[in-house]
């Protein structure tokens, strides 16, 4: 487990325990073993006003970030602390030296609907991988259009050049080739564009 601080300049006092992947904060015991590897449990979703991050859980091993409430003459421990990495089950010291009883009074409240999986993150990117990979075809393909669209009109009016039927035909080749992107092997993670014509 690695605890990270984040200093407060307030009268309020912190008092943290662990078992195992329970926190008792100021009294309230959070379980969060239901954290999976690579998954990420957002602030809002716990009811903990000393939470200042999200939860989650990093190679195995359970990452949180609490605000440290110091006051104004509290020593640079405090006022810039460092990282407390696998503190054992008990008491959690910390820089500001509280030592206050930290019985379980209650149980804290988890929204688990909020947990953002590694499988779940894994799906976004892919998400936001193929929405890039669309909007760069749909750009490449207005361009294709764009430049297909005086040499049709030459053709259609019967008034076309050799050079401009070549290059028409370049284009449209060059514009099947994007229509069958999605047909490639590696599509989407990896794409073989095709080389617009010169």
């Amino acid at each position: 487990m690695r605890i990270q601080l984040k200093p407060l300049g307030s009268s309020d006092t912190l008092a943290v325990s662990r078992q195992g992947s329970v926190l008792v904060i100021n009294g309230k015991a959070f379980d969060f073993g239901q954290v999976p590897d690579g998954a990420t449990l957002p602030a809002a979703a716990v009811s903990c006003a000393w939470l200042a991050g999200p939860v989650e859980r990093v190679a195995g091993q359970l990452q949180i970030t609490l605000l440290l409430p110091h006051l104004d003459d509290a020593p640079a421990a405090a006022r810039f602390p460092v990282d407390i990495l696998n503190p054992p089950d008990g008491q959690v010291l910390l820089p500001t030296g509280a030592s206050e009883a930290n019985e379980v009074t209650s149980t804290g409240v988890v929204d688990w609907s909020q947990m953002v999986t590694q499988e779940m993150k894994a799906q976004a990117t892919a998400d936001r991988h193929l929405a890039e990979v669309v909007a760069e075809t749909a750009a490449r393909r207005s361009t294709a259009d764009a430049a297909m669209a005086p040499l049709q009109d030459a053709v259609d009016i019967d008034d076309v050049t050799e050079a401009e039927l070549a290059a028409l035909k370049a284009w449209k080749k060059y514009r099947v080739a994007l229509i069958r992107l999605p047909d490639q092997a590696g599509y989407p993670a990896t794409i073989d564009w095709p080389v617009a014509p010169a």
